[in-house]
């Protein structure tokens, strides 16, 4: 098996791990903080109206970080409340999954294997 190949199936697991877990983030945890984020009067936030899903990737940043950061981010505080241990488990897996796999193609394309 060449370099090439384990690259390949490192990119493959990643991408299968990315998908899934972003199907179980979105499902659980985005579903349900969006109804406790609206319960709290917030609603949608502004930067994400336009339903781009913007508000995915900043709702995991958040809940991997675990605190309340500098960011002008106003619905923080009540997904860092309502967040159970579930969600920051998919939250990771997703981050760290995107992660590997940005990672993996660029070494992939500095190495000649892509």
């Amino acid at each position: 098996m060449s370099g090439a190949d384990i690259f390949h199936l490192l990119l493959i697991f990643l991408g299968i791990s990315f998908l899934i877990s972003m199907l179980l983030f979105l499902r659980f945890t985005i579903r349900r903080l969006d109804k406790k984020v609206k319960k709290e009067g917030s609603g949608t936030p502004s930067w994400d109206r336009g339903g781009m899903g913007l508000r995915v990737g900043v709702y995991s940043v958040v809940l991997v970080r675990g605190k309340k950061g500098s960011s002008p981010i106003p619905d923080e505080d009540i997904i860092l409340r309502c967040a159970r241990p579930i969600d920051r488990v998919l939250a990771f897996t997703v981050d760290l999954s995107l992660l590997g796999m940005f990672i993996l193609w660029l070494a992939g394309k500095w190495l000649g294997y892509f």
